[in-house]
């Protein structure tokens, strides 16, 4: 009789600690808007999704300003990610803001999330393949000029 209700004690105690919610995992692993803090990782296609929903974002352009001139989405703003300065003039940015940062191939923009992360910025989506990706993916483009 000791050992029943043992168990059945056990299988109580189971029953209410696992989520009461219909929802399945996969559902309960993506974030809401509401959760959304920090760095979000995003491919061309997740970023041509933001760029394309309602709502505003700022596209950050982290790549040299050469590059910048070849070519950039257009409406972006751009910051040297190699800039002696970067990082005040990252600070001169509105932490509330959604931002998307890109620049050649990923590794400057996931850096900078890094740090835009660590000053507090809130919503940060980080393009994980680059320029040539996004602009593929027919985001508007502003050519440069080729000399």
């Amino acid at each position: 009789m000791k050992k029943l209700l043992f168990f059945g004690l056990v299988y109580a105690t189971g029953l209410l600690s696992c989520n009461p919610s219909n929802t399945t995992t996969e559902e309960r692993n993506l974030p809401s808007t509401e959760d959304l803090s920090g760095v979000q990782a995003v491919d061309s296609r997740g970023a041509k999704a933001l760029v394309d929903e309602a709502g505003e974002i700022i596209l950050l352009d982290v790549r040299t300003p050469e590059e910048f001139a070849e070519g950039h989405l257009e409406g972006a703003i751009n910051i040297d990610f190699y800039a002696a300065d970067f990082k005040q003039q990252l600070a001169h940015l509105n932490p509330n803001q959604k931002y998307m940062v890109y620049c050649a191939v990923g590794g400057r923009s996931g850096k900078t999330g890094q740090m835009m992360e660590e000053m507090g910025f809130r919503e940060v989506y980080n393009v994980t393949e680059g320029f040539a990706a996004l602009s593929s993916k027919g985001i508007p483009v502003t050519e440069g000029h080729k000399e």
